[in-house]
């Protein structure tokens, strides 16, 4: 027995239904997982720079004169194809590398350095910048995607050491 119009379009329409169901939870799913993979990927870039953060603060520790360190950090210049930033924060009274997407601040991951330090040290959060040779550090709390020559930086000035986030200039001397 044949199918009536009605029928066609019901079962048309549910057919449509189930596909466009279908379609919206893969979407779904996708969008969950890109999230997971970009908090994972900001997560290390934080633990890498919290890892070399607490090198140069160690460095710093031994000698008794003064002195200014810098490192290079390699971190790529997106992740998902978004721009992201890296921020020295102190939380409930822990410093953190905090790692997060420009464009959505609640995908983010973070990394602890330190409780907060005391007298001797001074984790920076403000901005300026020093010499070291022929170069210039550049300071900030703040790091941006895509900025060129990254690196983190650690000084000793009279016993007590300074560290934070920032990027360089070669003077060329």
């Amino acid at each position: 027995m044949p199918s009536t119009p009605f029928e066609t379009v019901i079962l048309t329409t549910a057919f449509y239904g189930v596909l466009l169901m279908s379609l919206l939870m893969f979407s779904t799913v996708y969008q969950w997982v890109l999230v997971d993979s970009a908090r994972i990927r900001l997560g290390e870039m934080a633990n890498q720079v919290a890892y070399e953060v607490a090198g140069l603060y160690s460095m710093c520790q031994r000698p008794r004169n003064n002195m200014d360190l810098f490192k290079p950090i390699s971190i790529p210049a997106s992740v998902s194809d978004k721009g992201y930033a890296m921020e020295l924060k102190k939380i409930d009274g822990v410093w953190l590398i905090v790692a997060y997407l420009e464009s959505n601040r609640m995908i983010n991951a973070s990394s602890p350095l330190w409780s907060d330090p005391g007298v001797e040290m001074i984790v920076e959060t403000g901005s300026g910048s020093f010499q070291v040779g022929s170069y210039t550090v550049h300071y900030n709390s703040v790091i941006h995607s895509g900025q060129s020559n990254p690196v983190v930086w650690a000084r000793r000035i009279n016993g007590t050491i300074m560290v934070g986030l920032g990027w360089v200039e070669n003077g060329g001397g």
